[in-house]
């Protein structure tokens, strides 16, 4: 039976959300263990430890297995109960410990090699490789489907069919997630319990507890009925995979996935509309809780496209707008998806949020992101259900392990190989192949082979170290409880690191496109065309970081053509880049039967592997940051926004499945009043309309950025579009502060 919030039951416990705001902020920081709840958390861990050492010959994803189970049903609790949805379990990281112990083991043995070219390779300013187990979605239609006990008895099923066949493998990994879901189904039981017992004594919360209590016994072990049982469903199994050793990089599709529960209460009276919307902003203030502003948080997908085609948008998409808009915070962020049914209305509310201020934003393009889905194996209706994993990058939803951030490469990098025949002008490793002394050059076509001959080699070494990661992957981290979410995995009696889900992917991003195609471009002109300076001058100039050439750095930074200016030629040199780079990464494929997907963007390592570069021929100085996103170097799209877009537009954004974003800063006159969000929401389609794949904003003014920076106080909840995330202003460091700063800002 569902659980039922009506307010003659419940009436003293709504309405409270801001009441407990200032607490419930500092929940993950404060938390209050009960003592007769279990074990506390030294115990806990040598319990766990005593039982691995006594049966360290199980296959490792049963050790896992019962290693989760013994927290679960043995670790302390604790509920708030001024809080509607429970969580606290005392584990102190103990099987996540275990996770982090076999890859050390893993980097110390079978992959030694691989792990410490990696490390080279982030050192050295190359990029950066690792076994990417994080960037993931769930299968929330999948768990709640049944629950927790339809997917025991799918384990069962799939046992029985296979019988005797069944490898022992697969016997174990069965026997994995049958376990995992029980001692879930019995923790929450434990909650249950825990909270009817605090409605006895603590008779002012007593509406909520009894709620609780009577949601825990109910879910996840079965179907949610209402969007409270949703809510604590996904929330809790949130919890319980991180805890696992997974990163959940995306809450789902949530308008679309939720809205059922939310129409179905409305109908039946269980909730008004106010309520729905306090009990969304309990839920979602616990992943601002987690982060506090600081840091990357959970991606919840609003708008876009059902699995046939029809438009996902619906009233929850907007409550959930109003929710966000109250509460204030950097997280969760929000994903929105447009394509050619998207209402106005959805266009003109996200705008406007963006404008004042909550710019928790990434706007994705569906066409683009569908074509290049179905181009890499994806059926289209499979495509159509898309999430955007971590960022910007796509996975299909509740069937694709898509590892998105394994690897990222630097495309600038790369050149300043070419021009120092492979070897790293700051450290004198040699990091690439030799490709000849570029002093030697004949003509540009010369250039450019090396230069492709760099990035193939780079892509090639690191996609060679992500497989030797992957086939150490169901050693290093089994993961039977997400995995039992996921289609296919218990149909085949294969866990994700095996292979099991429907679709198999390995992300590989491409960071810095301005500065390799600036730099490229910049020496066609200068050194084979104009002949304005040799390769002996700007190599030179390049080595001692132009120091006394500032001359020449001028040249090269306002007489040669930038991308992001609607420049042909520039354009040109970028989606010759680009291309080349994509069509290399799909060239391999990864040690889970599925394609390496290529991706255009930088997120943060526009700095860290920056710091790791030399001077470039772009102009820009040693150890400076990479170009943001797919965008220009900051500063240098001096054609204005609409330049920006034009130049952006004209990349192949179908042959970047794994993800793509354009970083764009407004001042706040540029969209100011109803023909300033006219403009701006014409600004979006436009881009859309032209193929562009995703937007993301900051609109502000320097001096408001620089009087945060003097009076931190009076703007501690300016939120700032770091890359794939927001933060508040204030909490990033001086240098961070001061990038922001220099950011051009565009009129329209």
């Amino acid at each position: 039976m569902a659980v039922t919030l009506r307010s003659d039951e419940t009436g003293s416990a709504w309405g409270s959300f801001d009441r407990a705001r200032d607490r419930l902020y500092k929940q993950f920081q404060e938390v209050a263990y009960y003592p007769g709840s279990g074990l506390p958390a030294e115990q806990l861990r040598g319990e766990v430890e005593t039982y691995l050492a006594a049966h360290a010959d199980l296959p490792r994803v049963l050790q896992k297995a019962h290693a989760y189970r013994i927290v679960l049903t043995r670790g302390q609790l604790a509920i708030d109960p001024g809080d509607w949805f429970v969580d606290k379990l005392n584990h102190d990281d103990v099987v996540q410990g275990i996770y982090r112990e076999w890859l050390r083991e893993a980097q110390a043995g079978p992959v030694q090699e691989e792990a410490a070219w990696f490390a080279q390779a982030f050192r050295s300013g190359v990029g950066r490789g690792l076994l990417d187990t994080g960037h993931i979605s769930p299968g929330w239609e999948t768990m709640f489907a049944g629950g927790l006990t339809g997917l025991i008895a799918q384990v069962r099923e799939c046992r029985a069919r296979a019988g005797d066949g069944a490898t022992e493998a697969q016997r174990a990994f069965w026997e994995a997630a049958e376990i995992v879901y029980g001692a879930t189904i019995d923790l929450s039981e434990r909650f249950a319990g825990l909270a009817g017992g605090l409605a006895e004594t603590t008779p002012e919360h007593a509406a909520r507890l009894r709620a609780i209590a009577a949601c825990c016994r109910r879910v996840p072990a079965h179907a949610p009925q209402t969007l409270y049982e949703a809510l604590q469903f996904a929330w809790l199994m949130h919890e319980l995979i991180e805890m696992e050793g997974e990163c959940v990089r995306s809450m789902g599709h949530f308008d679309r996935v939720f809205y059922p529960y939310l129409r179905a209460d409305l109908e039946a009276g269980r909730l008004t509309r106010a309520q729905a919307k306090e009990l969304v902003k309990f839920a979602w203030f616990k992943h601002h809780a987690r982060t506090q502003g600081r840091s990357n948080g959970k991606n919840f997908l609003l708008g876009g496209q059902c699995a046939d085609g029809s438009d996902a948008t619906n009233e929850l998409t907007y409550l959930a707008l109003e929710a966000y808009e109250e509460l204030a915070i950097p997280d969760p962020k929000l994903s929105v998806r447009f394509f050619p049914g998207t209402p106005d209305r959805l266009y003109r509310r996200v705008a406007d949020l963006i404008r004042r201020g909550h710019n928790s934003f990434v706007l994705m393009n569906d066409a683009p992101a569908l074509a290049g889905l179905v181009r890499r194996g994806k059926t289209l209706e499979d495509a159509r259900t898309y999430l955007p994993i971590g960022c910007y990058e796509p996975a299909v939803d509740g069937k694709e392990a898509a590892c998105t951030m394994n690897l990222v490469i630097s495309l600038a990098k790369a050149l300043e190989l070419a021009l120092a025949d492979g070897v790293d002008p700051l450290g004198g490793e040699q990091l690439g192949p030799p490709t000849g002394d570029p002093r030697e050059f004949g003509d540009f076509g010369q250039l450019f082979g090396a230069y492709m001959a760099q990035l193939e080699a780079i892509v090639a070494r690191a996609v060679q170290c992500v497989r030797a990661h992957e086939l150490q992957w169901p050693r290093i981290n089994p993961s039977p409880l997400l995995a039992g979410t996921i289609a296919d995995c218990l149909d085949r009696g294969r866990d994700i690191g095996e292979g099991g889900p429907h679709y198999n992917s390995v992300g590989c991003v491409g960071a810095g496109l301005a500065n390799a195609s600036d730099s490229l471009l910049a020496l066609r002109r200068a050194v084979f065309e104009e002949r304005q300076y040799s390769m002996e001058d700007v190599l030179v100039a390049l080595s001692r970081d132009f120091a006394g050439d500032e001359q020449m750095r001028l040249y090269l930074v306002n007489r040669v053509p930038k991308w992001g200016n609607d420049d042909p030629d520039a354009d040109a040199m970028a989606r010759r880049v680009a291309d080349h780079y994509c069509r290399t990464v799909h060239s391999h494929t990864n040690a889970r039967g599925g394609p390496c997907q290529a991706a255009l963007f930088t997120l943060d390592y526009q700095w860290t592997l920056g710091r790791a570069t030399g001077a470039l021929p772009d102009g820009r100085k040693a150890h400076a940051g990479l170009a943001p996103g797919v965008g220009a170097t900051t500063g240098l799209d001096k054609a204005g926004v609409t330049g920006l877009l034009n130049s952006v537009s004209r990349l192949d954004f179908s042959e970047a499945p794994n993800g793509a974003v354009l970083d764009v800063t407004l001042h706040p006159t540029a969209v100011s009043g109803e023909d300033g969000l006219t403009a701006f929401v014409a600004l979006i389609r436009s881009f859309f309309a032209r193929g562009g794949y995703a937007l993301q904003f900051n609109i502000f003014d320097a001096e408001t950025l620089r009087e945060a920076q003097r009076l931190p106080e009076r703007h501690a909840f300016l939120q700032i579009r770091v890359t794939g995330w927001s933060v508040y202003f204030t909490t990033l460091s001086r240098d961070e502060q001061d990038q922001f700063i220099a950011r051009t800002t565009h009129g329209l």
